[in-house]
C-alpha cells in the first residue's frame, strides 16, 4: 500500500508542477505515465481519469495563487482566526 500512497503523491506533484509550467494533455500525461507501482505503470485511462479530478480544483486552486489571504482548510481558518485573536490583544498591551 505505502507504493500506491508514494504514487499518489508523486503524480500529484507532476501534476501540479505541469499546471504551473503550462504543459499540455500530451506533455502531462507522458510525465504521470512513468509513474510505476511495483514495476507497472497505471493504464492511460486511469490517468486521464486522475487528471480529469485535478482539473476540478483548477478553479481554487487559481483563485489561492491570487489571493493571499485565501484559507483552504478549516485547519487554517482556525489558525488565521486564533492569529488575529492573539494579535489584537497582543497590540493591546503592548
Amino acid at each position: 500500500m505505502k507504493e500506491m500512497t508514494d504514487a499518489a503523491k508523486q503524480i500529484n506533484k507532476i501534476l501540479h508542477e505541469c499546471e504551473e509550467n503550462g504543459d499540455n494533455v500530451d506533455t502531462t500525461l507522458s510525465k504521470i505515465s512513468e509513474v510505476k507501482v511495483h514495476g507497472v505503470v497505471f493504464p492511460t485511462i486511469m490517468l486521464l481519469e486522475i487528471m480529469n479530478k485535478f482539473l476540478e480544483g483548477y478553479e481554487e486552486r487559481e483563485k489561492a495563487r491570487w489571493d493571499k489571504n485565501y484559507i483552504d482548510t478549516d485547519a487554517e481558518r482556525d489558525v488565521q482566526n486564533r492569529y488575529s485573536d492573539v494579535s489584537e490583544k497582543w497590540n493591546k498591551t503592548h
